[in-house]
C-alpha cells in the first residue's frame, strides 16, 4: 500500500480521488493547499489528499 498525498487543481479532482482509492485502498482527507503543483498538470493545486489530517 503506498502512502502518497496527490495534490489536484479542481479540473483533476476526481481523478485524484480514484487514483488515491486505488494506491492506498481509502478514501483520502481532502484538505486545502497553497503553493503546490498539480500532480496532473501544471496548474497551481487547491487540495491536496492525504492519508492522516
Amino acid at each position: 500500500m503506498q502512502e502518497k498525498n496527490k495534490y489536484c487543481c479542481s479540473e483533476h479532482i476526481d481523478i485524484s480521488f480514484d487514483d488515491f482509492i486505488l494506491d492506498n485502498e481509502t478514501f483520502p482527507y481532502l484538505m486545502s493547499t497553497e503553493n503546490h503543483k498539480c500532480t496532473y498538470c501544471d496548474k497551481e493545486a487547491k487540495y491536496i489528499l492525504k492519508l492522516k489530517p
